[in-house]
């Protein structure tokens, strides 16, 4: 079966879910890179959390958050990828991985949201797509079946 015949085998929600996906990753990467480029904004943000912190305090607290975010950021951007890849296969433990995933993101947005105003206007549009690509692999008919055919 080449590459042509496999994706017009995945149903379209199945698609759309991976299309997301590839747009939610993509969103992870550059938050990244923002926390990164305005580690100023943060050390603002932390200065005005903690306004006992010494100068130091507030660097090395802005530099964690960076390398954190980074971390943390990286992590779900290859976890997307490989949902990006794997949901093709139509194999019920992506579909599973893909869920569950995508809800403790929307989780961990709602933390992201309450420790620093940076990401506001980004957070409920990413949760958007990451619930989507949940009701997208959960709930049509042709997913459904999709998934439990493998």
């Amino acid at each position: 079966m080449d590459a042509t015949t496999r994706t017009q085998s995945v149903p379209k929600p199945v698609q759309a879910a991976r299309a997301l996906l590839a747009l939610v990753g993509l969103g992870h990467l550059v938050i990244a890179i923002v926390m990164a480029a305005r580690e100023d904004a943060l050390r603002d943000g932390i200065t005005a959390q903690h306004p006992d912190f010494g100068a130091a305090e507030v660097a090395r607290s802005a530099d964690i958050a960076v390398v954190s975010g980074a971390v943390f950021h990286g992590l779900l951007l290859v976890l997307c990828a490989l949902l990006v890849v794997k949901l093709a296969s139509g194999r019920p433990w992506t579909r599973r991985l893909a869920i569950v995933s995508q809800l403790l993101s929307v989780v961990f947005g709602f933390v992201s949201w309450s420790s620093s105003p940076m990401f506001h206007a980004v957070i409920p549009v990413i949760a958007a797509a990451q619930l989507a690509v949940v009701v997208l692999a959960w709930v049509p008919r042709p997913a459904r079946d999709f998934f439990t055919q493998r």
